[in-house]
């Protein structure tokens, strides 16, 4: 049997779309919180269709897992209505329309704060709630690209690169997931709701604490390194026989052990990379007698001599291996599964039912075209 989750008996209101704010709720809802995921009528969050897909794409599906669905337009006064019914017995609300849309559409925070004071409500931006930006809309790549991420990411002498992934939705979703959670803390303490400010640009500078603490104690522009720690070595990629392999050493007494594990035993005491600052200096000669031996045998041989000596490395994966690899035994172990994404307007007539309106009444906001039902739902 299913233990119940941490956050089973919570209601939470997805109003958002894309990535972060879907994300984050999914996360809610893997925790055991009853998720109502609110989306537009015939087209549904802009994630459904991507990459051709009919109303279901996997991308979508990796990010709303464990919700309901409804379908509600908030044009319409009576689908406003109908979403403002939800927030106002929902313990979380979650939103990510351009600062002042919710407000808008009378969904916003003071509005739903009025009838339900204990209300944690997450809105979550390019550029927050306020200042210059606040009504830019922010994605993915755009918060990369102004937090300085691109510019620190690629090879030297080549222009900014964007890194992979959608980071900075997912480091905002992340920020946000973990700010939700504090504030029911301080809500089951005092009663007390919060509204939380979350915005792409700074979560994504959040991810880079070493970078910008560089820079703000050196005043250097950090510029673009490659694979490698610019500040320590190895702490890089080196090529194999087969492939690619990272090593990472953080402090003097591993040196030995890398070497051991190399198997060159003159370049513990070699006098140009005998500590870190020989190895920065000279740093072109050491990669080049670092990967002449590593040329002699594949990744995986390496991997389990560094390991033999507690030297930490770990190969580089084209992204199919990684799914090979035993390893991924690990990251499988989360939270079980309710329930997959929901279908369009799936759970539309269960939802409205729970808000008091019974068949007749449900199917009315449906002719009017605030509400999309469907046959199944």
């Amino acid at each position: 049997m299913t233990p119940p989750g941490m956050l089973e008996g919570l209601r939470v209101l997805d109003l958002s779309r894309i990535i972060a704010g879907p994300c984050c709720a999914m996360l809610l809802g893997d925790l055991g919180a009853d998720v109502v995921k609110l989306e537009r009528p015939g087209r549904g969050d802009d994630l459904r269709g991507l990459r051709g897909a009919s109303g279901m794409s996997a991308i979508f599906a990796a990010v709303n897992r464990n919700k309901r669905g409804i379908a509600v337009d908030l044009r319409r006064p009576e689908g406003a209505r109908l979403a403002f019914e939800l927030a106002r017995g929902a313990d979380v609300v979650i939103e990510n329309f351009i600062p002042g849309g919710a407000d808008e559409l009378g969904i916003g925070y003071n509005a739903v704060r009025a009838v339900n004071p204990s209300v944690v409500y997450a809105s979550i931006s390019g550029f927050g709630t306020s200042g210059p930006y606040a009504r830019r809309p922010g994605y993915n790549s755009i918060a990369m690209g102004m937090s300085g991420a691109m510019a620190i990411t690629g090879m030297p002498g080549h222009p900014p690169t964007r890194p992979g992934g959608s980071i900075a939705d997912l480091a905002a979703s992340f920020l946000a997931f973990g700010a939700v959670n504090a504030a029911l803390v301080r809500r089951f303490r005092t009663g007390e709701g919060q509204h939380l400010d979350v915005n792409l640009l700074a979560a994504m500078l959040a991810m880079l604490p070493d970078p910008v603490a560089n820079y703000f104690d050196s005043g250097v522009r950090p510029g673009r390194e490659g694979n490698r720690n610019p500040y320590l070595t190895p702490a890089e990629a080196f090529r194999t026989a087969d492939g690619y392999l990272t090593v990472v050493i953080t402090g003097p007494e591993q040196w030995g052990r890398f070497c051991e594990g190399l198997g060159d035993s003159e370049l513990v005491s070699h006098p140009k990379f005998a500590t870190n600052p020989d190895r920065l200096a000279h740093h072109a000669d050491f990669k080049a007698r670092v990967e002449a031996r590593l040329a002699t045998a594949p990744t995986a041989d390496w991997v389990k001599r560094f390991e033999s000596v507690s030297v930490a490395a770990g190969p580089i994966y084209e992204f199919d291996e990684v799914f090979a690899d035993a390893a991924r035994a690990r990251p499988r172990r989360r939270a079980a599964s309710r329930g997959p994404a929901p279908l369009l307007g799936e759970h539309t007539r269960e939802v409205l039912r729970e808000l008091g309106l019974p068949d007749a009444e449900t199917t009315g906001p449906a002719e009017a075209g605030a509400v999309q039902l469907r046959s199944d739902g």
